[in-house]
């Protein structure tokens, strides 16, 4: 069973930049993925679903 960490790297009013991690790999090496807040909470919803509680969200303090 993978494994999801979602980590927030910066977070304005609009958007937050993350990174997503599946078993300790980042899966986004190119840049951080840009969401809503709306729509991180959907993708988190899912993935924790998928993976029955395999995933984390966490914020980023030092990048």
């Amino acid at each position: 069973m993978n494994q999801y960490k979602l980590v927030i790297v910066v977070e304005t009013k609009e958007h937050v930049y993350i990174r997503i991690f599946v078993n300790d790999i980042l899966i986004n090496p190119e840049g951080l993925i840009r969401l809503k807040q709306s729509e991180l909470d959907q993708l988190f919803r899912d993935l924790f679903k998928g993976s029955r509680g395999n995933c984390i969200r966490m914020r980023c303090v030092h990048f």
